[in-house]
């Protein structure tokens, strides 16, 4: 029997106008930005569609409008054609629109926490101390290994397992630096580094997850009307009281985004479609399911082209 699952992209698939074809064609789409705008106290329709990359770039703006922008399409996808997915995951802040998509999250809370969300980690770490990297064409154990040779530089961990090959390094700038280097040294890699300042699923954010927590504990949790994958243990969710932990771990914990498709295939999905702006968890899935010699079918919705051939 098919299977599809929903995923939810996360920080750094943001970009201006990101949403713009559904304004005029769908007035649910801005129904769903003057909720979350009358929870913020600002325009968010405003700045996503007018606002420059600068204004978008603030993470206490991008993380509510992401996940604004993918509740919005859900409900143009919901209201157009009825189509469900039976799983749902999300990488970083897009675990949370997975949630929202369950039930197990009010939307209204979920703009509010991911401003909040934004807000803590953009502040955790100072500017200029701490990077994220991702690197193509290394495996997870090799990245390991790698890392175990930077002593003494500050801390890098992998702070993201994306597909069979790419991971992500993150930590103090100077350790994240030397650790791209060192691989490439011995390994054909691709590595470049992220415009972000806050090296986001590391332990230097440990200590920012309890102000979190104590803002997480502010909002109710509903009840799970979906299965939702988790990130810090690529496992479906079981009872709704895991999942404040869970997302408080995730501020310092490995996204596991390639386990958590390896799930999601092995227990009979083939058909994944990302809701949002890009595609780069399509492309991971792809990779994912190549690796494990799995056909699946795998699409995206960001626009109205894509929305009209959207075909399960």
């Amino acid at each position: 029997m098919t299977k599809t699952a929903f995923i939810f992209p996360g920080q750094g698939s943001q970009y201006p106008g990101m949403g713009r074809d559904f304004v005029g064609n769908f007035p649910i789409f801005s129904q769903v930005f003057e909720e979350a705008s009358d929870r913020l106290g600002f325009d968010l329709l405003k700045i996503v569609m007018d606002g420059s990359d600068e204004d978008l770039m603030r993470t206490e703006v991008t993380q509510p409008a992401l996940l604004t922008v993918s509740k919005a399409i859900l409900e143009v996808i919901s209201q157009e054609t009825g189509l469900t997915g039976d799983f749902a995951a999300g990488l970083s802040l897009g675990e949370y629109t997975a949630l929202v998509y369950a039930g197990a999250l009010n939307f209204a809370d979920g703009v509010i926490i991911a401003k909040e969300r934004g807000r803590i980690m953009q502040k955790a770490v100072p500017e200029g101390v701490g990077a994220m990297a991702p690197v193509v064409g290394l495996e997870y154990d090799e990245a390991a290994e790698f890392i175990k040779e930077i002593k003494g530089l500050g801390v890098v961990e992998i702070s993201n397992f994306n597909s069979p090959a790419q991971v992500v390094l993150s930590g103090n700038t100077e350790a994240v630096r030397a650790a791209v280097d060192l691989i490439k040294k011995s390994r054909r890699v691709r590595a470049v580094f992220l415009p972000v300042s806050a090296p986001f699923h590391t332990s230097l954010l440990r200590e920012a997850s309890l102000e979190f927590e104590k803002i997480l504990n502010d909002y109710d949790m509903l009840s799970l009307g979906k299965t939702v994958v988790s990130n810090v243990t690529a496992q479906p969710y079981t009872d709704i009281s895991e999942v404040k932990p869970c997302l408080v771990r995730q501020f310092y914990s490995t996204v596991l985004w390639k386990p958590s498709v390896e799930f999601m295939i092995e227990n009979g999905v083939d058909s994944f479609v990302e809701i949002g702006p890009g595609t780069s968890l399509s492309g991971l899935v792809r990779k994912t399911a190549a690796a494990m010699n799995r056909g699946v079918n795998i699409q995206n919705v960001e626009n109205m082209e894509t929305f009209k051939n959207l075909n399960l």
